[in-house]
């Protein structure tokens, strides 16, 4: 057994151990044995070039049990090259050293989120150690980063060549859970040992690929409820007075009227808004909206105008030609039957369409009566 040590040209020191022997196959070939055992054989990792680390299971062949459950059999098995030279392929976790959050943590689903990932102090140092190699600080990028929003959504990012180690970004989840996973693409060059069949040493300058990932804390996109408006059914008459006064339909719209005998009208329906609908989540109000009406259906009454409006639907802006010539006694009034189709938008930009029935009530006066 020997051990050497050499530099290379750029300073880097190395360390070797090297065995020397004289190696022959058996003298002759063993028979084939048929025993009451068998073994299964898992591959735990490569501790050097040329050998495996090995946990071995012995299980009995007349009914599968295993005979040392406490405690596996753990082999190094070799080949027969020397035992010294380089893996192609490191493992460490820097999971530690990649912060992963998000912000908002617990907010109404489809909100926008900023999702941070940021590479901490120190993570350069331990890049050599996770790929046992020296590495070259001034080689190491972030090429691109990949994240998981766990909502089905993936999407890469290329590295940004000024700010190289953080990455922000935004994402609007549905509703539901969700784990966000960010993965950092590192590449770089790194020194390495490399041994020739006989153990020679020499060092060679490769470049590497890595990737550190972690996850945030679970985020929570809370369910919105769309809160319709509460309407009643209004209208708004037009008409000229016989004192010749013109009379404008009004934008509020009222549910009960009063309007003088044998005087045509032109009714506008008017949608009386006694609460607007709003976005609410997690017993919070999110938003607001607005309602209008789309169109109106008319269910033709007592109607005594010389062209009277018939049942049917009308656009919003039709006005229903109505007329009464009779006062009703005893304060009774003339139903104007109708329903209202409307449209709510909410603050999100979500539409949701609704339909409200009700009766706008006309109290018939004699023309001499002023209301």
């Amino acid at each position: 057994m020997t051990v050497n040590t050499w530099t290379s040209g750029a300073g880097h020191g190395y360390v070797a151990v090297q065995a020397n022997g004289n190696w022959a196959p058996p003298a002759s070939t063993p028979s084939k044995v048929q025993t009451e055992f068998f073994s299964q054989w898992q591959n735990m990792g490569n501790p050097g070039a040329f050998c495996h680390d090995w946990w071995v299971t012995v299980l009995r062949r007349a009914d599968g049990t295993v005979v040392n459950p406490g405690s596996p059999t753990i082999l190094v098995q070799c080949g027969p090259e020397p035992v010294l030279g380089v893996s192609p392929s490191g493992t460490g976790d820097l999971s530690l050293y990649l912060a992963v959050t998000v912000d908002p943590v617990s907010a109404p689903a489809r909100t926008v989120r900023t999702v941070t990932a940021q590479l901490t102090a120190g993570w350069l140092d331990w890049i050599g150690d996770a790929i046992s190699a020296y590495v070259v600080r001034d080689s190491v990028r972030v090429q691109s980063w990949t994240v998981d929003f766990g909502d089905g959504t993936t999407q890469t990012f290329p590295g940004d060549p000024i700010v190289t180690d953080r990455l922000l970004t935004t994402h609007a989840s549905a509703v539901g859970h969700f784990s966000v996973v960010v993965t950092a693409h590192v590449t770089g060059n790194a020194y390495g040992a490399f041994f020739a069949p006989d153990g020679t040493p020499s060092e060679q300058l490769l470049p590497f690929t890595l990737d550190i990932s972690n996850t945030a804390p679970t985020i929570a996109a809370l369910p919105i409820d769309y809160v319709p408006p509460v309407v009643t059914v209004g209208g708004s008459p037009s008409g000229t007075l016989p004192s010749g006064v013109a009379v404008p339909p009004d934008l509020a719209g009222h549910a009960d009227l009063w309007w003088p005998r044998g005087l045509p009208a032109e009714l506008f329906v008017r949608p009386i808004i006694e609460r607007e609908g709003f976005m609410s989540s997690g017993g919070l109000v999110i938003g607001g909206a607005t309602t209008r009406l789309l169109a109106d259906r008319y269910e033709a009454g007592l109607n005594e105008a010389s062209a009277p409006t018939a049942s049917g639907t009308y656009p919003a802006a039709a006005p229903i030609q109505i007329q009464w010539d009779t006062p009703l006694p005893r304060a009774e009034t003339y139903p104007v039957q109708l329903v209202l189709d409307l449209e709510t938008t909410y603050a999100d930009g979500t539409v949701v369409t609704s339909t409200v029935s009700g009766v706008v009530a006309v109290t018939v006066v004699y023309s001499a009566v002023s209301q």
